[in-house]
Protein backbone atom coordinates (compact mmCIF):
# COMPACT_ATOMS: atom_id res chain seq x y z
CA UNK A 1 0.00 0.00 0.00
CA UNK A 2 2.89 2.35 0.76
CA UNK A 3 4.23 1.86 -2.76
CA UNK A 4 0.95 3.13 -4.23
CA UNK A 5 1.27 6.58 -2.65
CA UNK A 6 4.09 7.85 -4.93
CA UNK A 7 2.25 6.45 -7.97
CA UNK A 8 -0.91 8.31 -6.93
CA UNK A 9 1.04 11.56 -6.40
CA UNK A 10 2.80 11.29 -9.75
CA UNK A 11 -0.46 10.51 -11.53
CA UNK A 12 -2.24 13.42 -9.82
CA UNK A 13 0.55 15.86 -10.67
CA UNK A 14 0.65 14.59 -14.26
CA UNK A 15 -3.11 15.05 -14.71
CA UNK A 16 -2.84 18.50 -13.08
CA UNK A 17 -0.01 19.51 -15.44
CA UNK A 18 -2.01 18.27 -18.44
CA UNK A 19 -5.12 20.17 -17.37
CA UNK A 20 -3.13 23.36 -16.81
CA UNK A 21 -1.47 23.01 -20.21
CA UNK A 22 -4.84 22.55 -21.95
CA UNK A 23 -6.29 25.49 -20.01
CA UNK A 24 -3.34 27.62 -21.10
CA UNK A 25 -3.86 26.69 -24.76
CA UNK A 26 -7.53 27.66 -24.48
CA UNK A 27 -6.77 31.01 -22.84
CA UNK A 28 -3.56 31.76 -24.78
CA UNK A 29 -5.30 33.97 -27.44
CA UNK A 30 -6.48 36.26 -24.63
CA UNK A 31 -3.36 36.13 -22.46
CA UNK A 32 -2.23 39.70 -23.21
CA UNK A 33 -5.69 41.11 -22.59
CA UNK A 34 -6.03 39.27 -19.28
CA UNK A 35 -2.54 40.21 -18.07
CA UNK A 36 -3.09 43.90 -18.82
CA UNK A 37 -6.44 43.74 -17.01
CA UNK A 38 -4.76 42.09 -14.00
CA UNK A 39 -2.05 44.76 -13.85
CA UNK A 40 -4.56 47.59 -14.23
CA UNK A 41 -6.90 46.09 -11.63
CA UNK A 42 -4.00 45.93 -9.17
CA UNK A 43 -3.13 49.57 -9.79
CA UNK A 44 -6.77 50.65 -9.54
CA UNK A 45 -7.39 48.88 -6.24
CA UNK A 46 -7.00 52.06 -4.09
CA UNK A 47 -9.41 53.98 -6.37
CA UNK A 48 -11.87 51.09 -6.38
CA UNK A 49 -11.76 50.87 -2.58
CA UNK A 50 -12.71 54.54 -2.34
CA UNK A 51 -15.66 53.98 -4.67
CA UNK A 52 -16.69 50.95 -2.59
CA UNK A 53 -16.73 53.06 0.56
CA UNK A 54 -19.05 55.54 -1.14
CA UNK A 55 -21.31 52.69 -2.27
CA UNK A 56 -21.51 50.42 0.80
CA UNK A 57 -23.03 47.02 0.12
CA UNK A 58 -23.11 47.59 -3.66
CA UNK A 59 -20.06 45.68 -4.80
CA UNK A 60 -21.32 45.13 -8.36
CA UNK A 61 -22.22 48.78 -8.84
CA UNK A 62 -18.81 49.86 -7.49
CA UNK A 63 -17.00 47.55 -9.96
CA UNK A 64 -19.13 48.88 -12.81
CA UNK A 65 -18.36 52.48 -11.80
CA UNK A 66 -14.61 51.83 -11.72
CA UNK A 67 -14.71 50.05 -15.10
CA UNK A 68 -16.66 52.94 -16.62
CA UNK A 69 -14.15 55.40 -15.16
CA UNK A 70 -11.28 53.50 -16.79
CA UNK A 71 -13.06 53.53 -20.17
CA UNK A 72 -13.82 57.23 -19.96
CA UNK A 73 -10.46 58.49 -18.67
CA UNK A 74 -7.97 56.04 -20.25
CA UNK A 75 -9.29 54.00 -23.16
CA UNK A 76 -11.16 56.70 -25.12
CA UNK A 77 -8.38 59.33 -24.88
CA UNK A 78 -5.82 56.69 -25.89
CA UNK A 79 -7.74 55.89 -29.10
CA UNK A 80 -8.13 59.58 -29.98
CA UNK A 81 -4.46 60.26 -29.19
CA UNK A 82 -3.29 57.41 -31.43
CA UNK A 83 -5.43 58.64 -34.33
CA UNK A 84 -4.10 62.19 -33.95
CA UNK A 85 -0.50 60.97 -33.72
CA UNK A 86 -0.79 58.97 -36.94
CA UNK A 87 -2.18 62.01 -38.75
CA UNK A 88 0.50 64.42 -37.51
CA UNK A 89 3.24 61.84 -38.07
CA UNK A 90 2.37 61.82 -41.77
CA UNK A 91 2.36 65.64 -41.91
CA UNK A 92 5.63 65.96 -39.97
CA UNK A 93 7.37 63.40 -42.16
CA UNK A 94 6.23 65.22 -45.30
CA UNK A 95 7.50 68.54 -43.91
CA UNK A 96 10.92 67.09 -43.02
CA UNK A 97 11.22 65.49 -46.46
CA UNK A 98 10.32 68.79 -48.15
CA UNK A 99 12.92 70.68 -46.12
CA UNK A 100 15.62 68.11 -46.83
CA UNK A 101 14.89 68.33 -50.56
CA UNK A 102 14.89 72.13 -50.52
CA UNK A 103 17.69 74.53 -51.39
CA UNK A 104 18.42 75.53 -47.80
CA UNK A 105 20.04 72.18 -47.04
CA UNK A 106 21.98 72.28 -50.31
CA UNK A 107 23.35 75.70 -49.37
CA UNK A 108 24.35 74.57 -45.90
CA UNK A 109 25.97 71.39 -47.22
CA UNK A 110 27.92 73.21 -49.91
CA UNK A 111 31.69 72.93 -49.90
CA UNK A 112 32.04 76.66 -49.25
CA UNK A 113 30.18 76.30 -45.96
CA UNK A 114 31.84 73.12 -44.75
CA UNK A 115 35.40 73.81 -45.96
CA UNK A 116 36.52 75.77 -42.83
CA UNK A 117 35.31 72.93 -40.59
CA UNK A 118 37.00 70.32 -42.78
CA UNK A 119 40.31 72.21 -42.62
CA UNK A 120 40.05 72.46 -38.83
CA UNK A 121 39.44 68.71 -38.53
CA UNK A 122 42.35 67.91 -40.81
CA UNK A 123 44.65 70.14 -38.76
CA UNK A 124 43.66 68.43 -35.54
CA UNK A 125 43.49 64.95 -37.08
CA UNK A 126 46.01 64.87 -39.94
CA UNK A 127 45.46 61.16 -40.53
CA UNK A 128 41.79 61.79 -41.35
CA UNK A 129 40.87 62.15 -45.04
CA UNK A 130 37.51 63.70 -45.87
CA UNK A 131 36.20 63.80 -49.43
CA UNK A 132 32.96 65.74 -49.66
CA UNK A 133 32.34 64.47 -53.16
CA UNK A 134 32.09 60.91 -51.87
CA UNK A 135 29.75 61.77 -48.98
CA UNK A 136 26.10 62.13 -49.86
CA UNK A 137 24.80 63.57 -46.61
CA UNK A 138 21.51 64.70 -48.09
CA UNK A 139 20.56 61.25 -49.37
CA UNK A 140 21.49 59.72 -46.03
CA UNK A 141 19.31 62.19 -44.13
CA UNK A 142 16.46 61.60 -46.55
CA UNK A 143 16.69 57.85 -46.04
CA UNK A 144 16.78 58.22 -42.25
CA UNK A 145 13.82 60.58 -42.29
CA UNK A 146 11.87 58.29 -44.58
CA UNK A 147 12.56 55.22 -42.46
CA UNK A 148 11.69 56.91 -39.18
CA UNK A 149 8.51 58.40 -40.61
CA UNK A 150 7.43 55.13 -42.21
CA UNK A 151 8.09 53.20 -39.00
CA UNK A 152 6.07 55.68 -36.96
CA UNK A 153 3.16 55.67 -39.38
CA UNK A 154 3.14 51.87 -39.70
CA UNK A 155 3.34 51.43 -35.93
CA UNK A 156 0.53 53.90 -35.26
CA UNK A 157 -1.66 52.54 -38.04
CA UNK A 158 -1.15 48.96 -36.83
CA UNK A 159 -1.93 49.97 -33.26
CA UNK A 160 -5.05 51.85 -34.32
CA UNK A 161 -6.29 49.09 -36.63
CA UNK A 162 -5.74 46.49 -33.91
CA UNK A 163 -7.70 48.66 -31.52
CA UNK A 164 -10.59 49.06 -33.96
CA UNK A 165 -10.42 45.52 -35.29
CA UNK A 166 -10.09 43.92 -31.88
CA UNK A 167 -13.39 45.16 -30.52
CA UNK A 168 -14.01 41.73 -29.03
CA UNK A 169 -10.72 41.91 -27.12
CA UNK A 170 -11.69 45.34 -25.87
CA UNK A 171 -14.99 44.01 -24.52
CA UNK A 172 -13.13 41.03 -23.03
CA UNK A 173 -10.70 43.42 -21.35
CA UNK A 174 -13.57 45.34 -19.71
CA UNK A 175 -15.26 42.07 -18.74
CA UNK A 176 -12.08 40.69 -17.10
CA UNK A 177 -11.35 44.02 -15.41
CA UNK A 178 -14.88 44.16 -14.00
CA UNK A 179 -14.68 40.67 -12.45
CA UNK A 180 -11.17 41.26 -11.14
CA UNK A 181 -12.41 44.36 -9.34
CA UNK A 182 -15.47 42.47 -8.09
CA UNK A 183 -13.86 39.15 -7.08
CA UNK A 184 -10.12 39.86 -7.25
CA UNK A 185 -9.55 39.56 -3.51
CA UNK A 186 -11.18 36.13 -3.31
CA UNK A 187 -9.23 34.97 -6.40
CA UNK A 188 -5.98 36.11 -4.83
CA UNK A 189 -6.83 34.37 -1.56
CA UNK A 190 -7.47 31.12 -3.45
CA UNK A 191 -4.18 31.49 -5.33
CA UNK A 192 -2.27 32.01 -2.10
CA UNK A 193 -3.94 28.91 -0.63
CA UNK A 194 -2.74 26.78 -3.55
CA UNK A 195 0.81 28.14 -3.39
CA UNK A 196 3.31 26.07 -1.37
CA UNK A 197 5.36 29.18 -0.56
CA UNK A 198 5.29 30.72 2.90
CA UNK A 199 3.07 33.73 3.53
CA UNK A 200 6.01 36.11 3.87
CA UNK A 201 7.44 34.92 0.55
CA UNK A 202 4.09 35.36 -1.18
CA UNK A 203 3.73 38.84 0.31
CA UNK A 204 7.19 39.70 -0.94
CA UNK A 205 6.42 38.56 -4.50
CA UNK A 206 3.03 40.29 -4.76
CA UNK A 207 4.35 43.47 -3.15
CA UNK A 208 7.30 43.60 -5.53
CA UNK A 209 5.13 43.02 -8.59
CA UNK A 210 2.70 45.73 -7.49
CA UNK A 211 5.51 48.21 -6.80
CA UNK A 212 7.21 47.58 -10.15
CA UNK A 213 3.93 47.89 -12.06
CA UNK A 214 3.25 51.17 -10.26
CA UNK A 215 6.84 52.24 -10.88
CA UNK A 216 6.55 51.66 -14.63
CA UNK A 217 3.09 53.20 -15.02
CA UNK A 218 3.37 56.07 -12.55
CA UNK A 219 7.11 56.61 -12.35
CA UNK A 220 8.17 56.06 -15.97
CA UNK A 221 5.11 56.57 -18.15
CA UNK A 222 3.69 59.54 -16.24
CA UNK A 223 7.09 61.24 -16.20
CA UNK A 224 7.34 60.52 -19.93
CA UNK A 225 3.95 62.17 -20.47
CA UNK A 226 4.99 65.22 -18.46
CA UNK A 227 8.26 65.54 -20.35
CA UNK A 228 6.44 65.10 -23.66
CA UNK A 229 3.96 67.84 -22.76
CA UNK A 230 6.70 70.21 -21.55
CA UNK A 231 8.78 69.46 -24.63
CA UNK A 232 5.75 70.01 -26.86
CA UNK A 233 5.22 73.46 -25.35
CA UNK A 234 8.81 74.43 -26.14
CA UNK A 235 8.54 73.02 -29.66
CA UNK A 236 5.28 74.90 -30.27
CA UNK A 237 6.89 78.18 -29.20
CA UNK A 238 9.78 77.45 -31.58
CA UNK A 239 7.34 76.82 -34.46
CA UNK A 240 7.89 73.04 -34.73
CA UNK A 241 4.90 70.60 -34.88
CA UNK A 242 4.47 70.02 -31.18
CA UNK A 243 1.92 67.23 -30.89
CA UNK A 244 3.80 64.52 -32.77
CA UNK A 245 7.35 65.47 -31.77
CA UNK A 246 6.26 66.03 -28.18
CA UNK A 247 4.90 62.47 -28.14
CA UNK A 248 8.16 61.17 -29.61
CA UNK A 249 10.04 63.14 -26.95
CA UNK A 250 7.96 61.36 -24.30
CA UNK A 251 9.04 57.97 -25.67
CA UNK A 252 12.69 58.99 -25.82
CA UNK A 253 12.54 60.05 -22.16
CA UNK A 254 12.74 56.34 -21.32
CA UNK A 255 16.32 56.32 -22.65
CA UNK A 256 18.77 56.94 -19.78
CA UNK A 257 21.09 59.98 -19.69
CA UNK A 258 20.41 61.49 -23.14
CA UNK A 259 16.65 60.87 -23.27
CA UNK A 260 14.69 63.85 -24.61
CA UNK A 261 17.85 65.45 -26.00
CA UNK A 262 17.48 63.05 -28.94
CA UNK A 263 14.58 65.27 -30.07
CA UNK A 264 15.16 68.81 -28.84
CA UNK A 265 18.88 68.64 -29.71
CA UNK A 266 18.42 68.07 -33.48
CA UNK A 267 15.46 70.49 -33.43
CA UNK A 268 17.69 73.23 -31.99
CA UNK A 269 20.36 72.45 -34.61
CA UNK A 270 17.72 72.69 -37.35
CA UNK A 271 16.65 76.12 -36.09
CA UNK A 272 20.26 77.27 -35.98
CA UNK A 273 20.92 76.00 -39.53
CA UNK A 274 17.88 77.84 -40.85
CA UNK A 275 19.07 81.08 -39.22
CA UNK A 276 16.69 81.16 -36.22
CA UNK A 277 19.44 81.53 -33.63
CA UNK A 278 17.22 83.02 -30.93
CA UNK A 279 14.69 80.20 -31.16
CA UNK A 280 17.53 77.65 -31.30
CA UNK A 281 19.04 79.01 -28.08
CA UNK A 282 15.60 79.14 -26.47
CA UNK A 283 14.76 75.54 -27.39
CA UNK A 284 18.14 74.24 -26.23
CA UNK A 285 17.77 76.07 -22.90
CA UNK A 286 14.15 74.91 -22.54
CA UNK A 287 15.11 71.30 -23.16
CA UNK A 288 18.16 71.33 -20.90
CA UNK A 289 16.57 73.23 -18.00
CA UNK A 290 12.81 72.58 -18.06
CA UNK A 291 12.34 69.24 -19.82
CA UNK A 292 15.40 67.45 -18.49
CA UNK A 293 14.81 68.58 -14.91
CA UNK A 294 11.33 67.03 -14.79
CA UNK A 295 12.81 63.56 -14.45
CA UNK A 296 15.05 64.46 -11.51
CA UNK A 297 12.33 66.47 -9.73
CA UNK A 298 9.04 64.72 -10.50
CA UNK A 299 10.09 61.07 -10.42
CA UNK A 300 11.32 61.11 -6.78
CA UNK A 301 8.07 62.80 -5.72
CA UNK A 302 5.93 60.21 -7.51
CA UNK A 303 8.02 57.26 -6.37
CA UNK A 304 8.61 58.34 -2.77
CA UNK A 305 8.52 55.36 -0.42
CA UNK A 306 8.34 52.75 -3.20
CA UNK A 307 10.94 50.11 -4.03
CA UNK A 308 11.94 50.35 -7.67
CA UNK A 309 14.61 49.15 -10.05
CA UNK A 310 17.37 51.44 -11.19
CA UNK A 311 16.95 53.36 -14.44
CA UNK A 312 19.54 51.08 -16.02
CA UNK A 313 17.52 47.90 -15.41
CA UNK A 314 14.20 49.57 -16.27
CA UNK A 315 15.59 50.72 -19.62
CA UNK A 316 17.06 47.33 -20.52
CA UNK A 317 13.89 45.48 -19.48
CA UNK A 318 11.68 47.84 -21.51
CA UNK A 319 13.85 47.57 -24.63
CA UNK A 320 14.08 43.79 -24.33
CA UNK A 321 10.37 43.49 -23.57
CA UNK A 322 9.37 45.57 -26.59
CA UNK A 323 11.76 43.60 -28.84
CA UNK A 324 10.38 40.17 -27.91
CA UNK A 325 6.84 40.93 -26.73
CA UNK A 326 5.79 43.97 -28.77
CA UNK A 327 4.40 47.25 -27.35
CA UNK A 328 3.14 45.55 -24.20
CA UNK A 329 6.76 44.71 -23.41
CA UNK A 330 6.87 48.16 -21.78
CA UNK A 331 4.92 46.52 -18.95
CA UNK A 332 5.98 42.90 -19.25
CA UNK A 333 9.73 43.52 -19.42
CA UNK A 334 10.12 45.23 -16.02
CA UNK A 335 7.66 42.81 -14.39
CA UNK A 336 9.52 39.73 -15.66
CA UNK A 337 12.89 41.12 -14.57
CA UNK A 338 11.50 42.15 -11.18
CA UNK A 339 10.01 38.68 -10.70
CA UNK A 340 13.41 37.13 -11.44
CA UNK A 341 15.09 39.50 -8.98
CA UNK A 342 12.64 38.82 -6.16
CA UNK A 343 12.94 35.06 -6.71
CA UNK A 344 16.73 35.40 -6.53
CA UNK A 345 16.26 37.28 -3.27
CA UNK A 346 14.02 34.52 -1.86
CA UNK A 347 16.54 31.91 -2.99
CA UNK A 348 19.36 33.84 -1.30
CA UNK A 349 17.39 34.07 1.96
CA UNK A 350 16.29 30.45 1.88
CA UNK A 351 19.81 29.11 1.35
CA UNK A 352 21.63 31.84 3.22
CA UNK A 353 23.49 29.39 5.46
CA UNK A 354 24.85 27.39 2.53
CA UNK A 355 25.81 30.51 0.60
CA UNK A 356 27.54 32.02 3.63
CA UNK A 357 29.42 28.79 4.21
CA UNK A 358 30.55 28.80 0.59
CA UNK A 359 31.59 32.45 0.78
CA UNK A 360 33.37 32.02 4.13
CA UNK A 361 34.80 28.50 4.31
CA UNK A 362 35.51 27.08 7.72
CA UNK A 363 38.78 28.23 9.17
CA UNK A 364 39.27 25.24 11.44
CA UNK A 365 40.95 23.20 8.70
CA UNK A 366 44.25 21.77 9.96
CA UNK A 367 47.19 23.84 8.84
CA UNK A 368 49.74 22.40 6.47
CA UNK A 369 52.54 21.20 8.79
CA UNK A 370 55.28 20.94 6.13
CA UNK A 371 58.27 18.58 6.21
Amino acid sequence: MAKQIPIYSYFLLGVLALSLFLAFKVLEPFAHTMLVAIILASLLRPVHNRIRRRLPGRETLAALATTFLVTLLIIVPLVLLTAALVNQAANSTASVQAWLKGKNLDTWLSEATLTPYIHWLQEKLPWLTIDLASIDIKSGLLDISKNIGQFTIDFGTKLLSNFLGGFFNFLLFLFVLFFLLLEGESMLKRLRYLSPLRDDQEDRIFSRMRDVARSVVVGSLLVAVCQGVAGGVGLAIAGIPAFFWGAVMGFTSLVPVIGTMLIWGPAAIYLAVTGNWKLAIFLAAWGAIVVSSIDSVLRPLLMRGQARMSTFWVFLSIVGGVKYLGPLGILYGPLILAFAMVMLGIYADEYNDILMEKDNPAKDTPADEGP
